[in-house]
């Protein structure tokens, strides 16, 4: 006989034989030995699991001569027949190639008749998801009421696209993805027992690579065994593979971290100078940032310890790098995973990440926000002089830094410690404005101010208007239209003014925005301030709406669209 994979060669024979699923062993064992063995099973889970293996167990555990037992003999002429798959009373169907409606018809007609060698007949039915909805309505009727000689196995990798109906008939079972430790283990025992020289930590990469699947575990150690003379390491194993390897990825974790650009660039040139896929460079720098996360959130969780990772360097890297900084390199990487997919050039997508990780700002954007809203809300509370701070500049998408981009915010010397801004090296200076009462210098310097801090929607409304009265208590502004007044007394308009006229004329005032044609002698005499005149050429109501629509058009920008229906505006 031929040489035999090492997966078909230690599939296990028993229950207890099973790894990392004795959930699933005992359950079965306890059914078979109290007689409350069902018609029909289904066998749900990961591939490579043991859903296959538990069938056929089940199946020599329910025709062994000595049986119905929980430990099938495997030395009978059924447990044999069985095991060389030539039984006549175990039929193992394939739905992805067998799922039409004529198929399943046809396994109706045989369920009729009685086992041939043992006491009953074992349809396993395996990827049964693949089925056509006209193939499930054709065996839920044999599947609800089967012979008392029949035994149904459905295994699948994708229960949900399983018909509520066929599951409400089967009892299942949840197979899990087998432990690393487990995996470890068993593979250790396969390669003692098959003479395999293999070092424990290479094992330990090829059980974590695996992802659970035990028979893609076998697979891998079946291929290192053929193609290393020599005792298999870790470097074995990546290369067969294809994995860049920790050392590589630490190495650029570090110098993104530091911010070197350059080095990081040389470190990708070598890496895919070696024959590593870019997309496997990005995959496998995404999974470590996993792990830093992981690390930061619970260090002690189960699939770190069974993780490959070296803690000590998942450790400084989770010191070095804030959660938000975490976030920001595992959405990096998947995005440009994504971009790499569909890219003509996937290295320049590669290395405009590796440039954008490198050159992030440690201040994100959400913190960036907060911190200017903060500011904001303390400069509205305050009726001081402040100085002028720069915070940080803004960051792009990609979490670059964009130069030239520095908002200015005003914050109260008593507040100053609690915000605690980032001040520029060379802050632009600015005199602080003089404390004054002339209405002129008072308007001339709020609508500066707005200006200075790029309060343009603000500063294009109130300069329809005019402060014609400034006194203990009120500072009226008059305007020449509706539309300005009523904008500027709103809440959020008027508190930037209140607040400016407050801090310029050094006491608390209450905004009142009037209508020019409204002011009174009396105002104007106090004020010293002659009103501007109402345009003449504008008093009819056609002429104020035309009016309104220009001061909306500075304010807000965009263009007049013409109404060329006029009956479906009426």
């Amino acid at each position: 006989m031929g040489y035999v994979a090492l997966y078909r060669k230690w599939r296990p024979q028993d229950f207890d034989g099973l790894i990392g699923q004795q959930h699933i062993s005992q359950t079965l064992k306890n059914a078979i030995q109290t007689g409350k063995t069902t018609h029909a099973y289904l066998f749900a889970g990961p591939r490579g699991t043991g859903k296959t293996s538990t069938a056929k167990i089940l199946a020599k555990a329910l025709n062994c001569e000595q049986g119905p037992t929980p430990t099938p003999c495997n030395h009978c002429a059924n447990c044999e027949k069985i095991n060389q798959n030539c039984s006549m009373d175990v039929f193992e169907i394939d739905a992805a190639s067998n799922r039409g409606i004529d198929e399943i018809r046809d396994l109706r007609e045989t369920v009729k008749f009685a086992p041939v060698e043992g006491k009953y007949k074992v349809y396993i039915i395996d990827e049964v998801h693949m089925l056509t909805q006209e193939a499930f309505n054709a065996l839920l009727k044999t599947l609800e009421e089967p012979p008392d000689h029949v035994v149904f196995i459905l295994a699948t990798t994708e229960p949900h696209k399983i018909p509520a109906t066929i599951h409400s008939r089967c009892q299942r079972y949840d197979f899990r993805k087998i432990p690393v430790n487990d995996m470890v283990a068993h593979l250790t025992y396969v390669a003692e027992q098959s003479e395999i020289a293999i070092r424990e930590d290479a094992l330990r990469l090829i059980a974590v690579h695996a992802d659970g699947g035990l028979r893609d575990a076998l697979s891998i150690l079946d291929q290192c065994s053929a193609m290393s003379d020599g005792e298999i390491d870790v470097e074995n194993v990546r290369q067969l593979l294809g994995l860049v390897g920790h050392e590589w990825i630490y190495q650029l974790m570090d110098e993104m971290i530091a911010s070197q650009a350059e080095a990081a660039l040389i470190t990708l040139d070598k890496i895919l100078a070696l024959g590593k896929d870019i997309k496997q460079v990005l995959v496998e720098i995404a999974l470590y940032c996993r792990n830093v996360m992981l690390f930061k959130a619970a260090p002690d969780l189960e699939s770190l310890r069974e993780c490959s990772e070296d803690r000590l360097v998942l450790k400084k890297h989770s010191e070095l790098l804030s959660q938000e900084e975490v976030f920001q390199f595992i959405e990096t990487c998947q995005e440009t995973i994504e971009q790499v997919r569909r890219s003509t050039a996937p290295r320049i997508d590669a290395e405009m990440a590796l440039l954008s990780l490198c050159r992030r700002n440690h201040l994100d954007m959400a913190s960036l926000i907060e911190r200017i809203e903060r500011l904001e809300n303390l400069q509205g509370s305050s009726t001081q002089s402040v100085p002028t701070v720069h915070t940080h500049p803004r960051v792009s998408g990609h979490g670059s830094v964009k130069e030239n981009a520095d908002p200015v915010v005003y914050v109260p010397k008593e507040a100053a410690h609690a915000a605690t801004p980032v001040v520029d090296k060379e802050p632009a200076s600015q005199p602080s404005v003089p404390i004054t009462t002339d209405i002129e210098q008072v308007w001339d310097h709020v609508l500066k101010d707005l200006i200075a801090n790029g309060k343009r929607s603000v500063h294009a409304c109130i300069s329809q208007g005019k402060l014609v009265e400034l006194n203990d208590k009120t500072a009226v502004i008059a305007f020449q239209s509706n539309f300005p007044k009523e904008r500027t007394q709103k809440e959020d308009y008027r508190s930037i003014i209140e607040n400016l006229i407050a801090r310029i004329a050094g006491k608390p005032l209450v905004l009142n925005c009037v209508l020019a044609s409204e002011v009174t002698k009396t105002a104007q005499s106090s004020s010293h301030v002659e009103p501007e005149p109402v345009a003449t050429d504008i008093k009819s109501s056609a002429g104020d709406d035309l009016h309104a629509l220009t001061l909306a058009k500075q304010i807000f920008g965009g263009k007049v669209i013409k109404n060329e229906n006029p009956e479906e505006g009426q």
